[in-house]
């Protein structure tokens, strides 16, 4: 579903370009939830973006669905790929009820029954009716990171891309969305990539891994792999260390 070769992100800087995103190369399987793991400024979101369409690249390739075929001419549509951001309130149109920000992107594609869709759409994602009309203003963190999550759903997507979607809410409310991407994703066949700084929280969604250090990806590796304490990459074995949290020493 998702084929990323040798692929290089440039941006421009006083002294030149600078390279965000080095030779980064995977693929990920029809279904598949992928992990992009590493900290602040590692060019995870980065490459995200390049594979939402948002962001050129400077070399290599990116192919979607139909594209990672070579056997294939057709082109996947431009609403088969979705993103979901970070920050659920600077996501949405503050002036937009949540009933008009899950209609445009229905009148943009050119999609029919509207209303039907929209109702089904907020129930997928745990909300009533009741907040069909109410503002961002009016919703709780969690609230609206679902909105932001039922406006990449109503086109019927294939590929969802989340950015660290848990990282901006309470850490009560992370559980709930989590738990709802992974049952979004078993019912609706959803190709997932998801990136995070939380080795946790790519844990409970992926099945495999890749590590971002300074622009590169630097290990390949597992959910089990990391579950058992398991690393090739020096780098990796810090994040591990770090999500295992500081031991106080004995007297």
């Amino acid at each position: 579903m998702i084929d990323v070769q040798d692929v290089s992100i440039e941006f421009p800087g006083r002294g030149g370009p600078v390279r965000a995103v080095r030779g980064a190369s995977f693929q990920v399987a029809a279904g598949e939830a992928y992990g992009l793991v590493g900290e602040s400024g590692s060019g995870k979101t980065t490459l995200l973006r390049a594979i939402g369409g948002m962001t050129p690249v400077a070399a290599g390739r990116i192919a979607l669905g139909a594209q990672s075929d070579p056997s294939s001419k057709a082109a996947p549509a431009p609403r088969a790929t979705q993103m979901v951001f970070q920050d659920p309130y600077a996501s949405l149109h503050p002036g937009f009820t949540v009933d008009r920000t899950l209609r445009e992107p229905l009148v943009i594609n050119g999609m029919d029954r509207h209303d039907e869709r929209i109702a089904e759409t907020l129930r997928s994602v745990g909300l009533g009716p009741a907040f069909r009309f109410r503002y961002p203003h009016q919703l709780s963190g969690g609230q609206r990171q679902r909105v932001a999550i039922a406006r990449a759903l109503i086109v019927e997507p294939r590929v969802l891309l989340l950015d660290e979607p848990t990282s901006a809410l309470d850490v009560s409310v992370q559980a709930e969305i989590l738990n709802l991407l992974r049952g979004l994703h078993r019912e609706r066949g959803l190709t997932l990539i998801l990136v995070s700084h939380n080795l946790a929280v790519v844990g409970f969604l992926c099945t495999r891994i890749a590590v971002m250090r300074q622009g590169e990806i630097v290990e390949h590796t597992t959910t089990e792999a990391i579950r058992q304490g398991q690393a090739d990459h020096e780098y990796t074995r810090s994040l591990l260390q770090a999500a295992r949290g500081y031991r106080r020493r004995s007297a």
